[in-house]
């Protein structure tokens, strides 16, 4: 009987997940495709802005820059 049970918990289980049931009319698997395609937009749209930062110079890097200049034109009026 437990058998039987479990089956039939099945069957029932199985219906409620293919049916509309959640207000919106589409069924978990479609639900669960329109959110794989969100993520996918939200991803393509991280790597965009992934790439405007790394193409931009960093402060560090450009105060880095400035130091780097500003020795390099004190070692020469040293040596003038």
């Amino acid at each position: 009987m437990s058998d039987m049970f479990g089956f039939g918990m099945w069957m029932w289980r199985g219906n409620i997940m293919s049916s509309s049931s959640n207000g919106t009319g589409l069924t978990q698997k479609e639900m669960l495709i329109l959110v794989m395609e969100g993520q996918e937009k939200i991803n393509e749209r991280i790597d965009i802005l992934h790439e405007k930062v790394n193409s931009k110079m960093s402060r560090q890097e450009l105060s880095g820059w400035m130091v780097a200049v500003s020795a390099f034109v004190v070692i020469i009026n040293q040596l003038m």
